[in-house]
């Protein structure tokens, strides 16, 4: 009998899972598990003495690199492994959240309060008030903001949280003329709190989805209602890659599919989620994707944290959008983003290259180039770190099984199937209805067997690869059990 560990699925049962019931600081590959690295701080200064409010990672038409990390009261660009501050005095609270958005070459940010900022890359020293180059109309206040084919689309306006309004075509300078306009969106949806960028923008309220499509004249874009009565939790934990859009709702994780909502949480994390959020930090969500290894990921204050008084997130719950599987990884930051590795230098390499070989990409290729992006962070030192480390303990459990259906199985030895020393402690019970009784740790001999006395009729191997030891692959275990005098080698793979 073959059962491979399978991918993580919390809200299912232990017995006869399809998939694993443990999936620590590890993703789902093809077929197998591969680490997932551990976060190391590489700058020489902190963003500020507080949690990060927003973070973006930008390149302007050269291929040059900026990097902006935002608080309540300061707006820093992280360069050559150092913050430097460039808007201080700022005036937002800790849940006052900053968008940053790429139009061209500038880099604009917003949190709604203060006035919204603009940054022209390869010119600027400093953010200014967007309003000090506006040429025709008002630049409004806002929260949120995406750019829909050539125009800045900004949401949740002061006083007027519904409303979206958008740029002149291709000019951020003109807010009346140049097809400008706004819309005050209808209905009970709540408050905007995302748009994301693209040939199609999808504007995200809290209880409601609008698509929004560039028709020109004096329309200037349809807007088509695709998701009626469910929107983003909070606008952090909206996230893309391109097209592909995931996103957290009060019921759990999603993806959008041009037009279509797929609930990609659904009886696999979503309970799980629920129950280990902590719900008095929850608008400290966090969402950020890593399009080289096509993972989204949500990073979360915990439940386990019960210390957290600041809502540092010490978990992230990671899909895998190509194969379509959860894990969950353990990681204390104030927010993670996608940051172009443009932004590394030979310098900075060293300080990582204690563990670089984690990161799938050899250091001659164009992703060191600033052709890609990696996953950043703000550890909850307020220092820039990106997952590049071993320091994590990994752990994969299999699901509860019955070796032998009907009788006890007494198991006498597990081989994990993973290219790493590894220690395994094996669980089991009589009845369902029973409390597991569970071996001490074991440790691997040269053989690669971990030799253990367990008996029960259902039971199930938990195994563990050490912090600071690297592995390619972890996809199951071989079972070594008897029945009646018998010995049996069943093989989980």
């Amino acid at each position: 009998m073959q059962i491979p560990f399978g991918e993580w699925l919390p809200d299912q049962p232990d017995h006869k899972k399809q998939g694993a019931t443990v999936a620590t600081n590890v993703y789902y590959a093809a077929n197998t598990y591969k680490r997932f690295p551990s976060l190391v701080a590489y700058s020489s200064n902190t963003a500020g003495s507080e949690n990060s409010t927003g973070a973006g990672s930008f390149r302007d038409n050269s291929n040059t690199v900026y990097n902006f990390v935002s608080t309540t009261d300061n707006i820093y660009q992280l360069a050559s492994g150092a913050f430097t501050s460039r808007k201080a005095s700022l005036t937002g609270n800790a849940d006052d959240f900053w968008t940053f958005t790429q139009f061209g070459e500038y880099v604009i940010a917003s949190n709604g309060v203060d006035a919204p900022q603009y940054y022209l890359m390869g010119t600027s020293t400093n953010f200014a008030n967007l309003s000090a180059i506006q040429t025709a109309g008002t630049v409004p206040t806002f929260r949120v903001s995406g750019v829909v084919r050539d125009f800045l689309v900004t949401g949740n306006i002061t006083n007027a949280t519904n409303r979206i309004q958008w740029s002149g075509i291709n000019d951020i300078t003109v807010w009346s003329g140049k097809q400008a306009d706004q819309q005050d969106l209808p209905g009970s949806g709540g408050q905007v709190v995302a748009i994301t960028s693209g040939e199609v923008g999808y504007v995200f309220r809290q209880n409601q989805i609008i698509r929004m499509d560039y028709v020109g004249g004096n329309t200037v874009f349809r807007l088509s209602v695709i998701s009626p009565n469910r929107g983003a939790m909070f606008g952090r934990t909206v996230c893309q890659d391109n097209r592909q859009i995931f996103f957290y709702a009060d019921d759990g994780f999603y993806q959008i599919n041009g037009d279509s909502i797929l609930p990609i949480g659904v009886e696999k994390v979503n309970r799980f989620f629920d129950l280990d959020l902590n719900k008095a930090y929850a608008d400290r969500i966090c969402a950020a994707v890593d399009p080289f290894n096509q993972l989204a990921m949500w990073a979360y204050p915990s439940q386990d944290n019960t210390t957290n008084t600041t809502g540092i997130c010490d978990k992230i719950i990671i899909y895998n959008y190509a194969t379509k599987k959860w894990s969950l990884a353990k990681a204390n930051a104030s927010t993670i983003f996608s940051q172009f590795v443009g932004a590394f230098t030979v310098e900075l390499m060293d300080i990582i290259s204690q563990n670089l070989e984690n990161i799938n990409a050899a250091l001659d290729t164009d992703y060191w180039s600033g052709g890609q992006m990696l996953l950043g962070a703000i550890d909850s030192d307020y220092k820039a770190a990106i997952f590049s480390g071993t320091a994590n303990e990994c752990e994969v459990e299999t699901a509860e099984i019955e070796p032998f259906p009907g009788l006890r199985a007494n198991i006498t030895g597990v081989r994990p199937i993973v290219d790493a020393t590894a220690t395994l402690t094996v669980k089991a019970r009589e009845r369902l209805a029973d409390t597991e009784s569970e071996t001490s740790s074991v440790s691997m001999r040269d053989s690669g067997i971990n030799p253990v006395r367990k008996s029960g009729r259902y039971v199930r191997a938990n195994v563990k690869v050490a912090s600071g030891t690297t592995f390619t692959h972890a996809q199951g275990i071989d079972l070594v059990a008897s029945r009646a005098g018998t010995r049996w080698a069943i093989k989980l793979i």
